[in-house]
């Protein structure tokens, strides 16, 4: 997987429709606002599992995209994160979506072949 630089963010050309912000209390997550000017955010794990399934699923991804967006516009306000429960920010009035919440309604999924570590304590 390669990753883009621009200054502290990471370039996450997916989302290249939307107008890219900078949020002062922290650079370090990706924040866009859509045409009507619904905010969200995009943390670096949600990320990895988008990219996860472009590269399994992209038969699909277009319908994972526009479901994003029906996301934004639905609640106008949204952080994408990798974990709900330990999100890398927290914002008053935002509601947290993980990569499964976009893809299980829409019955796509990435089938998890890790067979867990073989090293016991």
């Amino acid at each position: 997987m390669i990753y883009l630089l621009s200054g502290n963010l990471m370039l996450y050309p997916e989302f290249s429709k939307y107008k890219k912000e900078i949020d002062r209390e922290n650079p370090l997550v990706n924040f866009y606002l859509d045409e009507d000017g619904n905010s969200f955010y995009v943390e670096p794990g949600f990320y990895d599992g988008l990219i996860g399934f472009k590269e399994k699923r992209s038969e699909s991804f277009d319908l994972i995209m526009n479901e994003i967006d029906k996301v934004i516009k639905s609640n106008h306000k949204v952080i994408f994160t990798a974990d709900f429960e330990s999100p890398w920010i927290e914002r008053e009035g935002y509601i947290y979506r993980e990569i499964s919440d976009i893809t299980d309604p829409l019955r796509i999924f990435v089938e998890d072949k890790s067979r867990g570590s073989d090293y016991g304590d």
